[in-house]
């Protein structure tokens, strides 16, 4: 079971930097989701953890194929809206995509043009969605046993929900909050250790 870690657009690229060091141990991967930095700070980012040697197979670039060609980055995470996957592909073929995805219909849809994971939430209530239902895990494990790629879950996933989703298929979970806490260190390492003990 992969973990993959979500950065929250809150911190500057120091402390951004500083973050990533600090838990990659921990992490299978990060999603880059920094919305309100420019495309020099995302630059400035990428080969500042170039020159420490961070492992670029590591990073996903959120919703930015173009910038993650030019950067030289594999992996992008595409949203529900805005770029198809289906041009995203064609223009960039040399680009792995994940995609975000809300219903069965949309995760079959993503998996038919050409989607290398999916990523399904919120699963669980979250401060980040505050005012929104979580949509559970019923079509979650659905969707993981009707799709041939791998499927993460996200939002208010917390260790102890790792077995669970795991015993039925679930992929990984991408985890937003641990990361950004003080203490991250601690709080990832809980989920890392719970996911190595369910191996065991």
């Amino acid at each position: 079971m992969k973990l993959i870690g979500v950065t929250d657009d809150r911190h500057t690229v120091n402390d951004l930097l500083m973050k990533l060091q600090q838990t990659e141990q921990y992490f299978d991967a990060f999603i880059l989701r920094e919305k309100s930095k420019t495309d020099e700070q995302i630059k400035e980012l990428i080969n500042r953890l170039k020159t420490v040697h961070f492992p670029m197979e590591k990073l996903i670039l959120h919703a930015r194929p173009d910038l993650a060609s030019y950067l030289f980055l594999s992996n992008v995470q595409l949203t529900g809206y805005g770029l198809s996957l289906r041009d995203a592909r064609a223009h960039f073929p040399s680009i792995h995509f994940g995609r975000s995805v809300h219903s069965l219909l949309e995760a079959k849809q993503a998996e038919v043009e050409g989607a290398d994971w999916l990523l399904y939430g919120h699963v669980y209530e979250t401060q980040s969605k505050e005012g929104l239902d979580p949509r559970g895990t019923e079509e979650l494990f659905t969707i993981a046993a009707s799709c041939t790629v791998p499927v993460y879950a996200i939002g208010g996933i917390k260790p102890g929900h790792l077995p669970d989703l795991r015993s039925n298929g679930v992929a990984g979970a991408a985890i937003l909050s641990p990361l950004s806490c003080e203490n991250a260190v601690v709080a990832v390492n809980a989920y890392r250790n719970m996911i190595d003990n369910e191996m065991e």
